[in-house]
């Protein structure tokens, strides 16, 4: 059948056009760039901040007043009807912003080792609402709910190295294919890509014996990388980085990125933020205190209670 060579031509226009979302000059938007400098805003966001995000609780703190919040419980529901601060609501991931929705209070997020809820507390944030963490989750409310003293260890003290770390790699931004165009509507499409995301953690061993595998990214001072020690092959990178002009651009888009560090709840919180903008990026259950627990004098589970 003959095309008449209007037709061709606008379906030559056509085909320029329709791929991805492009602004009123048909550029064609990047969806990174206009989610990232939004979240960044004027001092690099919420993950290069974090003050005061994380609150000793229970038998840590007893003088800890959990009314000034409105508690969060992410655990299942049969342990959260068993035991669980008075006041709180049980939630998951997806519940939690219709939750946050109905309440004046600073919101504190509470699992079983504060893994779960460090990274829900920084999708509340990037959605704007004031959360904090209970540090170390339900184990530090009651003896009984203790997920950490059977987790932390020592035994892979014999598989950490002291060496200096190689200059941090240097990747391609991720690309974002959402199909929306303003930060907001681009964020809510990836807060639930992240929500599905989750759980992203894997053990020490999994880590340790696979380090080829994975791009690794211990997130400390230069000071404690060297001197507790880290997985042989990792690199150093300094808190309060993780920007489009810091260190972002040293996690690999296309493979799969190990991010550790003491405990494994600031971790947990920077890999919701890492999700949400596009990388695969896991943390270790249980951080550093599933690794050498005694080598650390601080940032470390006390136990025993």
């Amino acid at each position: 059948m003959k095309i008449h060579k209007p037709l061709v031509a606008l379906f030559s226009v056509l085909l320029i056009v329709t791929p991805g979302c492009e602004d009123e000059n048909n550029v064609p938007i990047n969806e990174f760039e206009v989610l990232v400098e939004y979240l960044e805003g004027q001092d690099g966001g919420w993950v290069n901040d974090m003050s005061g995000w994380i609150k000793g609780a229970g038998v840590l703190n007893n003088n800890f007043d959990y009314s000034a919040y409105t508690v969060f419980d992410l655990r299942n529901a049969t342990d959260f009807s068993t035991k669980s601060i008075e006041g709180a609501i049980n939630v998951t991931m997806t519940s939690m912003f219709e939750e946050a929705e109905k309440t004046t209070k600073p919101i504190l997020v509470t699992c079983y080792s504060g893994q779960s809820a460090s990274y829900a507390h920084m999708l509340l944030r990037l959605k704007g609402y004031e959360a904090y963490v209970m540090k170390f989750g339900m184990s530090s409310d009651d003896a009984s709910l203790d997920k950490w003293t059977a987790n932390c260890s020592d035994k892979h003290a014999g598989d950490l190295v002291k060496t200096p770390s190689p200059a941090l790699p240097t990747f391609e931004f991720p690309v974002l294919e959402t199909g929306f165009e303003t930060a907001q509507e681009i964020l809510d499409a990836r807060i639930e890509f992240a929500i599905s995301a989750w759980p992203v953690l894997v053990t020490a061993e999994n880590v340790i014996n696979n380090t080829s595998s994975y791009n690794i990214i211990n997130y400390w001072p230069e000071s404690d990388y060297l001197g507790h020690g880290h997985i042989d092959g990792a690199y150093q990178m300094t808190p309060k980085t993780l920007t489009m002009d810091g260190n972002l651009s040293a996690f690999d888009p296309d493979g799969e990125n190990i991010f550790y560090c003491y405990t494994g709840q600031t971790a947990g919180a920077s890999i919701a933020y890492l999700t949400v903008i596009g990388y695969d990026v896991k943390s270790i259950k249980y951080g550093f205190n599933a690794m050498h627990w005694s080598e650390l004098p601080g940032h470390k589970w006390p136990k025993p209670f």
